[in-house]
């Protein structure tokens, strides 16, 4: 129902945007929902009742600001902080769902004419924990990663993550590093120790 980095604003090419809203709409409609626990599910709940009110607000102010709501007529569990997968268009820089963190199973999409646009759109927020970019271009794809404000940038690919190398957002979000060296640095202090040989010592 809610992972720190899962996409929430959807950025798309004007020319494309109608066939793959009908896309996201179709894959929406067989989301199993459920015991996350469980291998035959693709979602689970949200943290508490609480959250999934708040959800819900960030979804009726985003209406009340001109978006467009969707969301599939499928069965929710009855007991759990349960949250159905929803899909925002005619969504403006200006709506609170561009702009805050919603942290549920909301996405707002919106479409850019040129790659320069697409860059202010994704950049336009005080947050960056991480961006994916997905296009038959990788050039293009390399391109537009180093102009993302974002702490990770996935290529044709979603929440891949190594031990190895350092994960953290930058601007408001998240709190350094974890994994790698850069998440090893925050345990230690550097200290630099100077000396020189001395005259006097037995070299024994």
């Amino acid at each position: 129902g809610q992972v720190c980095c899962a996409g929430s604003r959807l950025i798309v090419e004007e020319s494309v945007m109608g066939t793959l809203v009908s896309k996201i709409k179709a894959r929406l409609s067989h989301i199993r929902i459920g015991d996350p626990l469980d291998k035959a599910i693709d979602m689970g709940a949200l943290i508490t009742p609480t959250h999934r009110s708040r959800v819900q607000g960030f979804v009726e102010q985003a209406q009340a600001q001109g978006a467009t709501v969707w969301q599939p007529q499928i069965p929710l569990p009855r007991q759990g902080a349960f949250y159905p997968p929803t899909l925002l268009t005619d969504v403006s820089t200006a709506n609170v769902v561009w702009r805050e963190e919603i942290f549920g199973p909301v996405l707002a999409a919106t479409s850019f004419r040129t790659l320069q646009e697409a860059v202010e759109l994704a950049n336009n927020t005080r947050y960056g924990l991480a961006a994916t970019l997905y296009t038959e271009n990788i050039n293009r794809a390399l391109e537009l990663a180093v102009k993302l404000k974002a702490g990770v940038v996935w290529i044709n690919t979603t929440n891949q993550l190594d031990a190895a190398c350092g994960f953290g957002g930058v601007r408001e979000s998240g709190f350094g590093r974890e994994g790698g060296l850069e998440g090893m640095l925050d345990y230690l202090r550097e200290r630099g120790a100077w000396g020189r040989p001395c005259g006097g010592c037995n070299a024994e």
